[in-house]
Parts: C-alpha cells; structure tokens; sequence
C-alpha cells in the first residue's frame, strides 16, 4: 500500500493548478437581490480559465453572497482536470466602506493521468480585510485551502508496472495551501475588472511549487 500512499500524497500536487480561491467581488457595488456572472483567467499554481455566478441575499441585514464556479487548466484545457466550488461571503464587520468578510466554501477536484483517475474533496476558508466604495475596492486577503480526502481509481498501467494490488477507494490526505495577498479592482456601470495577486505556501511554511498567484476577473451584474 506504500505506492498507494505516495500516489494519494501527489493528489494535492497534481490538482494544484485548481487552487481554491476567496470570490473576486466588490462589496461596495452590490444590491439586494443582484445576480452577477464572471469570467477568470491567470496563474494558480498554473494557468487556469474559470465561470462563476453568484447571487446577493439579505440576511438579519447583512449581505450575502451564495455562488459557485468551474475552473479548468488553461495551458491544455481537459475537462478530466476540474475544479467545482459552492459557498458564501458574509461581512464579519462593517464600519462604513471598511469591512471584513468571511468566506467559506466546498470544493470538488478531479484529475486523471498515466497512474490514476482521483477526485478530491475539501474545503477553503478565507477572510478578506478592506475598503469598499461604488467605484473601487482594495483588501487584503488570507487563505486556507484544505484538502480533505481523495478516491482513487488505479488505471491497469499502474497495477501493472508500480503495485498489482492497489486498491481503489477513499484516502485521507489532510493538508492544504495558506494564502496571503492583495485584491482590488473597479466597477463601472454594472461592471467589475478585479485583480488578486499574492503568495502562497503549504502548511509546512514551504512555499508553493510556484509560490505567487495572480488573476484577473470580470464580473457583470444584473
């Protein structure tokens, strides 16, 4: 089960370029009720190419944000190689345009090379820390993306050439990324542009095999 192990292990790595990531809105410019669709593209850990749609909802007067996005590896797109997200954004604190919001979300990554077909499951918590206007926002960003398990499906090359008796199934495989950087952007109209940039490493405190991030989103609201 040794090979089995390492393979579960390098399930994080090779999804890598599908890191989790904080929602790229501007809190400053939304209504009640808005829905609004995205578009992002950039590096991750890779290239990546994502869609988004999310939906603004009142709750006991705060505003929040319930959406969900599918990313796919830009530098060869393959849909065998996915990540699916679903969570929220809710303002923690809010003292006229200075706010900190919350982020929590579930996330879903698949990936299938020479040694096996993996899906992984977890989590990403973020917070974000900033000012809001109608036109503009800068905040600071934290991260963490947790990996949480892995189902492995072994292709006959790998039982024939590593490990006959490889098992397919679910494998704990907890750890994750921390992230930390800056986003900021402009909304004109019923439009956003929206850039994050920052760094990130593992939980060891190592960094990332490519330790920086950047994307540029567009959002459109109705």
């Amino acid at each position: 089960m040794k090979a089995t192990g390492k393979l579960v292990a390098l399930a994080v790595l090779v999804a890598a370029p599908l890191t989790a990531n904080a929602q790229d809105i501007n809190f400053g410019a939304l209504d009640d009720g808005a829905n609004r669709v995205s578009l992002t593209a950039g590096a991750e850990h890779g290239l990546s190419l994502g869609a988004g749609y999310a939906r603004v909802v009142s709750v006991a007067d705060r505003e929040l944000v319930l959406g969900g996005d599918l990313t796919l590896g830009w530098a060869e797109v393959d849909v065998d190689d996915f990540r699916l997200r679903g969570g929220l954004l809710a303002p923690i604190v809010s003292h006229g345009g200075w706010k900190v919001i919350g982020g929590l979300a579930s996330t879903i990554r698949g990936t299938k090379n020479y040694a096996a077909r993996m899906i992984n499951v977890g989590a990403d918590v973020s917070v974000l820390a900033g000012h809001y206007a109608r036109r503009w926002f800068v905040a600071g960003e934290v991260g963490f993306d947790w990996a949480l398990a892995t189902h492995v499906d072994h292709s006959e090359a790998y039982r024939m050439e590593v490990y006959a008796d490889a098992r397919d199934g679910w494998y704990g495989n907890a750890g994750g990324n921390l992230r930390y950087g800056v986003q900021g952007g402009v909304s004109f109209g019923r439009n956003d542009v929206i850039l994050r940039a920052g760094r990130m490493q593992d939980v060891a405190g190592n960094p990332a095999m490519i330790p920086f991030y950047a994307t540029l989103t567009y959002g459109a609201r109705w």
